[in-house]
Formats: structure tokens, C-alpha cells, sequence
């Protein structure tokens, strides 16, 4: 009976029952917060799809605002999470510390306040991983993959493959097709860039052209990228173009953007009037020259790209087009 409890463990369990229903509304309004604080970031980072955050570089191409989105959701929930937790841990460490006197009370804890901090989670985490699963489906999803088909041009495909400690990009000639490429002719020590890879310059290979840490492709065109290595584990990583995909040796991974503006638009032209590249790096640690191992991204105009490529094709000789 309530009689028998006596007045001042009524009064504790009335203060307690207080407390947790506070706290039981704080963490729901502090979901609520959170909801209402990242948004409009959201929204924002979904109607500018140049303009990011200060922490990491403008985008541009058709589908890097999707991953934008996931960035500052996932950066908006984390910081919240992050200041209020810490907030609490401060203030309980200054209400509650040791005082003379003082002794502590146990309690067995609150069902409805254990509820809401397992749901609220469960529900933020549920809703990020859907909406990650649906931008990682539209960017590597085989299903949705670009095909470029031969005599087609609505889509470019280009071979990339990694080795210590340089970038190759491998185009098909003007017949559309790849030639072969075979480890067994994979000579690390020779001199010819084609050896180093192992591509066979017969057959359908023979109109193929390699290019070392270049990379020059057209504006507002699908390109799709099947990327591999020849040794250790490489990541091919656009920054601008928010792509970014693990090079494993033996294992063909396929990947694609469509770039929305030309590199001299973004970045401006050296002292010849070329226009500057944007940053192609190497994202996985690779050894000890792994910070070498860069290359350029050059993107022109449809009618540049053509004309140059003609040529180049025609020599054999890509690099010719950057005027190196």
C-alpha cells in the first residue's frame, strides 16, 4: 500500500517519474530538432547542385547532388547527435559529481525513455540506408549501368586501370571495341605503357590508345568506367565529380558519371589558354609513392572532343591533344 512508503521515497519516486518523463520529451523533441535543422539543408543541397558545403568541393556532374544530399544529412544528424550527447555527459558529470554528504540512489531505469532512444535511432538509421541504397542503385547498379554500343554515341566507355603509381585510360579505337588484355603479358619492367598493363596491340587492339594520368572527355555525356589493377588495391577518385571506386586486381567494377560544365569553366586556363584540369587521385593507401599517383581530367565541348579525338586516334598519340 501507498501508506507504507514512507513520505521521502514517495517523494523520490514522484521526482524521478518527473524527470524521465522530461527526458522522454526532450529526446523526442530533440528528434524533432533534428529533422527540422537538417532539411533545409537538404533541400537547399538538392536545388544548388554547384553549391555544397564549406567542407568539401563544388560538384559537377548529374548525379553528384544525390550524394551531397547523403553527405549532409548524415554530417547534420552526427553533429546534433554529437553536441547533444556530449552536452548531456557534461552536465551529468557537473549536477551529479561527488559532494559530502550526498549519497547515490538507484534507479532501475525508465521503459518509455529506453524506447525512444532505441526507435529514434532505428528510424534515422533506416531512413539513411534506404535513401543510400537508392543513390548507390542509380550510380553502380549493372542494371542501370550505361552501355555504349558500337556506332552509337550516346555513351563513352573507357577502361581504367591502376598500377603503382600511375592512372592508365584505355580507349577503344574508332571501331568501338576493345582489344584483349591478358596478365601473361603483364611485364612491370618494361618500358612500353601498353606491356606494363598487358593489352595485346593485335586484333581488334590494335586501333586502341592508352594514356597515362590523362583523362579528356565531353561535357553533358554518360561515361562509363570499368576499372581494375594490375597489382595492389587502387580507389579512382573524381572529387568534382563525386566518384570513387575501389581498383582490385582480377576484378572488373564498373562506374559512370555525366559531367555537367567543362573543366575551364570551373577552373579557369594556364598561360597557353588551355583550360586546367580537375583532380583525378588515388583514394586507397597503395604504398609508399601513393601520393604520386595523380592524374588530370579534362573536360571539353562535344564539337572539341570530336575534332581532337580524330586526330589522336588517327596518330595513335592521345596526349598529343592535351599539347603535351
Amino acid at each position: 500500500p501507498t501508506d507504507c512508503i514512507p513520505v521521502e521515497d514517495r517523494f523520490v519516486d514522484s521526482t524521478s517519474n518527473r524527470r524521465s518523463r522530461l527526458w522522454t520529451t526532450s529526446l523526442w523533441a530533440f528528434a524533432c530538432g533534428v529533422f527540422a535543422w537538417a532539411l533545409p539543408a537538404m533541400a537547399q543541397t538538392g536545388e544548388t547542385f554547384e553549391e555544397t558545403t564549406p567542407w568539401i568541393p563544388r560538384q559537377f556532374s548529374t548525379e553528384g547532388h544525390h550524394i551531397d544530399l547523403l553527405f549532409n544529412w548524415i554530417m547534420w544528424i552526427t553533429s546534433i547527435t554529437g553536441v547533444g550527447v556530449f552536452g548531456a555527459m557534461i552536465y551529468f558529470l557537473i549536477k551529479y559529481r561527488h559532494r559530502p554528504g550526498r549519497s547515490a540512489k538507484f534507479n532501475h531505469g525508465n521503459t518509455k525513455l529506453e524506447l525512444a532512444w532505441t526507435i529514434i535511432p532505428t528510424l534515422i538509421l533506416a531512413g539513411t540506408a534506404a535513401v543510400s541504397q537508392a543513390t548507390w542503385a542509380k550510380m553502380k547498379s549493372i542494371d542501370r549501368m550505361p552501355v555504349a554500343t558500337p556506332g552509337s554515341d550516346d555513351v563513352l566507355h573507357i577502361n581504367v586501370i591502376g598500377r603503382q603509381f600511375e592512372w592508365y585510360f584505355w580507349y577503344p579505337g574508332k571501331d568501338g571495341v576493345f582489344g584483349e588484355r591478358e596478365t601473361a603479358l603483364i611485364d612491370p619492367k618494361s618500358s612500353d605503357p601498353y606491356v606494363q598493363i598487358g593489352l595485346r596491340q593485335e586484333g581488334a587492339g590494335q586501333d586502341d590508345v592508352l594514356v597515362m594520368s590523362a583523362l579528356y572527355i565531353p561535357v553533358n555525356k554518360k561515361i562509363r568506367f570499368d576499372v581494375t589493377s594490375v597489382d595492389v588495391i587502387h580507389s579512382f577518385f573524381i572529387p568534382s565529380m563525386r566518384v570513387k571506386q575501389d581498383t582490385v586486381p582480377g576484378l572488373v567494377t564498373p562506374v559512370w558519371f555525366e559531367a555537367t560544365k567543362m573543366s575551364k569553366q570551373v577552373m579557369g586556363v594556364d598561360a597557353t589558354g588551355r583550360g586546367k584540369p580537375f583532380d583525378i587521385v588515388c583514394a586507397e593507401l597503395c604504398g609508399q609513392g601513393h601520393y604520386t599517383m595523380k592524374g588530370e581530367l579534362y573536360v571539353v565541348s562535344e564539337a572539341e572532343y570530336k575534332e581532337n579525338i580524330e586526330d589522336v586516334l588517327h596518330e595513335g598519340m592521345i596526349l598529343a591533344m592535351l599539347g603535351e
